[in-house]
């Protein structure tokens, strides 16, 4: 089982360019970023009463700091590419569906052939309303923005020249280059919530599922299964759709002690049972707040990859 990791960078936390040749020098896999485009000064956090907050909701209520500050992704993924040579590359999660699919998908065929292919496009329908809003389009369309956005971006990479006549997305016959060096093109992967409608949308066009542990508890293996039935239901062969599990609880939740970051890792026995149930990537979480803390902690993480050996 492959593991990666996730950073929630800030402007006030250490950049991309001192946190990714840490984890490349102790053998991760990937290494991945969130994306949000701004953040709406009255955006109402639908998470604001959950175990990361401080029970409260309102207007102008609690929304993590990170949300607000988030540096863009492929941005910081290309400047980790030219510091780097094997480590892969990835979103978790992006929201294309806030983009441009013409201006993405040259975004993202630039850093993947830049990168020699190492890119990863974890994606999502994401859940700020007034961000989609600002963004040209309505929340209850989110699903179908996305749907069209990624068809617009695959025929942009494959083809030689594409046109699209959609609902949400409309260009004439055009060239794009250049092309993604990951052929067809990069993988597209669905983080969204285990629901019928989302197994739908993984089958129909991504590579794969990215869950997170923290939402699914002990559902997870519920879930694979009904995946894989949504799969075979469909005619696609489940083996073809990876699963990448979002386990970095141990980072969440603001700064915390080195004690409290060790206890909240999952241990090798939850690794095991991950890769048991179909698992093929788990994403850990490692905190940013400051560099040393950072660098004990991908430490951390990288021993407890180790045990799994």
């Amino acid at each position: 089982m492959d593991v990666g990791v996730v950073l929630n960078l800030t402007d006030r936390t250490p950049p991309i360019t001192a946190c990714v040749p840490a984890l490349e020098e102790r053998g991760f896999e990937s290494v991945w970023l969130g994306e949000h485009t701004h953040l709406p000064v009255d955006s109402v956090f639908r998470y604001s009463t959950g175990k990361y907050s401080v029970g409260q909701k309102a207007r102008d209520g609690y929304v993590p700091d990170f949300y607000k500050r988030m540096p863009d992704p492929y941005v910081s993924l290309a400047a980790a590419a030219a510091m780097t040579s094997r480590i892969r590359l990835g979103t978790c999660i992006a929201l294309p569906a806030e983009h441009s699919p013409i201006a993405l998908a040259k975004t993202i065929a630039t850093l993947d052939a830049l990168s020699g292919g190492r890119f990863l496009f974890g994606i999502g329908y994401g859940w700020n309303a007034l961000e989609m809003r600002n963004n040209g389009f309505e929340y209850a369309d989110r699903r179908a923005v996305l749907r069209e956005k990624i068809a617009a971006m695959k025929a942009l990479w494959t083809q030689e020249t594409a046109g699209f006549d959609g609902e949400f997305v409309r260009f004439t016959e055009s060239w794009s280059f250049p092309k993604p060096a990951h052929l067809p093109h990069p993988p597209v992967l669905l983080g969204a919530a285990a629901t019928a409608a989302t197994f739908d949308d993984v089958v129909g066009f991504a590579d794969g599922w990215i869950p997170v542990r923290a939402f699914l508890g002990d559902s997870l293996g519920g879930k694979i299964a009904e995946l894989r039935r949504t799969a075979e239901a469909a005619g696609r062969d489940p083996d073809t759709i990876a699963i990448s599990l979002v386990d970095s609880e141990g980072a969440m939740g603001g700064k915390k002690s080195r004690e409290e970051f060790a206890a909240r890792l999952p241990g090798k026995d939850a690794l095991q049972r991950y890769a048991e149930l179909g698992v093929g990537r788990v994403i850990l979480g490692a905190p940013t707040t400051d560099l040393d803390f950072y660098l004990w902690a991908v430490d951390r993480l990288a021993e407890l990859r180790d045990s799994l050996a």
